[in-house]
């Protein structure tokens, strides 16, 4: 066990909270909650318009316009009423880092009228015209400000065994608060309660940075973020009948798929794991200061398989935002976290086996045409 994680995390307020949640789970069986960590933020009503019949002379910036929420630790636009006309687009820059994203009218779709996550409190907007004539028009409408993170720690033991990683075929799923896993054949495996929960518009964030000092998250720039498609199928059916399958569009800096962009990817087994076997698990759980969110791995002993309802327990630590999480043994995915179930002390969290006969059918449609 890792004192020195024991040390830094243990707070007595948050130490009584998690003995009252303990005491919880004990008295209702076995514990069957759901690990997500939706972003933090406040959604500001925003109401700004460009000149509708903005022309341009010739190319470059047609309009602009700063957006600042102060104390904001990141920032991600809604877009109104808009038209881009061909050669017409959005540039939108980070003011605190510089990051940048450039839309169109084909990739604003695709956003659905968002934008990326940026890093800060503002943003400038510019349309931009590459050539004289009519230039198009844009709306902001709303603006999500994120805040610090409330990062409450399920763990099988008394300590956080949990340590910083850097798996290329991982991602954070947010606003929603899950972990997406890239496959070899270019499309992501999750839980199904991560893309059956309301959320404005989910994001795959790729080489995602430490956190704030605080826990407010930090985001990569967009060139590692992809915006799903409508190309999914999930299951949200509780422990053992939960996951889901999605695919993503190319990325609006460089054109890239992930499985382009990031050089790595998951592999199924095939065989089921038994008893014993040591799963190893990396997600984007939450925790406490810098490691809020980012990715960290875990490993423990499979405590129990259920083929028949699909079912895999084990004794590894994850968290809320671990919901997704590939489990692998063997170096292979062997069933997608979606439970936690773990107490200080003790108990098993929980996952659905890729035998599931939905999950194996649906990938096998949603997947076969992603790269």
């Amino acid at each position: 066990m890792n004192l020195s994680r024991l040390s830094r995390s243990f707070r007595p307020g948050v130490f009584a909270a998690r003995c009252l949640a303990a005491a919880a789970l004990a008295s209702a069986g076995f514990g069957a909650a759901a690990q997500t960590a939706p972003a933090a933020h406040d959604a500001h009503p925003y109401n700004w318009f460009s000149p509708e019949n903005a022309a341009a002379s010739a190319g470059g910036v047609v309009a602009s316009h700063d957006v600042q929420i102060d104390g904001a630790h990141w920032l991600r636009l809604q877009f109104g009423d808009a038209r881009l006309p061909a050669g017409a687009k959005l540039r939108i820059t980070s003011l605190t880092d510089g990051a940048q994203q450039h839309l169109n009218a084909e990739t604003l779709a695709q956003w659905r009228h968002t934008s990326a996550y940026f890093n800060g409190p503002a943003l400038r907007v510019e349309l931009l015209a590459s050539q004289a004539g009519e230039a198009g028009h844009f709306g902001i409408v709303k603006v999500l400000a994120g805040k610090p993170q409330i990062t409450p720690e399920s763990r099988c033991g008394a300590t956080d065994d949990r340590v910083a990683s850097d798996e290329k075929d991982r991602a954070r799923l947010l606003d929603v608060g899950c972990t997406a896993n890239l496959t070899k054949d270019g499309c992501f495996i999750t839980a199904g309660h991560c893309l059956s929960s309301p959320s404005l518009v989910d994001v795959v964030e790729f080489n995602v940075p430490k956190s704030l000092a605080g826990g407010g998250l930090v985001h990569p720039a967009p060139k590692d973020q992809y915006v799903p498609t409508t190309t999914r199928k999930f299951v949200d059916g509780g422990v053992g009948n939960d996951w889901g399958v999605f695919t993503v569009h190319p990325n609006t800096e460089t054109g890239l798929m992930p499985l382009q962009a990031q050089g790595q990817s998951l592999r199924f087994a095939k065989t089921i794991p038994v008893v014993g076997d040591e799963v190893r698990i990396t997600g984007y759980g939450v925790d406490s200061g810098m490691d809020n969110q980012t990715q960290q791995f875990s490993v423990g002993p499979v405590d129990s398989v259920v083929p028949g309802s699909t079912t895999l327990r084990y004794r590894a630590d994850t968290e809320g935002g671990n919901s997704g999480s590939a489990v692998l043994v063997g170096g292979r995915v062997v069933a997608i976290h979606t439970h936690g179930g773990c107490t200080n002390a003790g108990g098993a969290n929980q996952g659905t086996l890729l035998t599931n006969t939905a999950f194996k059918k649906a990938y096998k449609s949603i997947c076969a045409s992603a790269q």
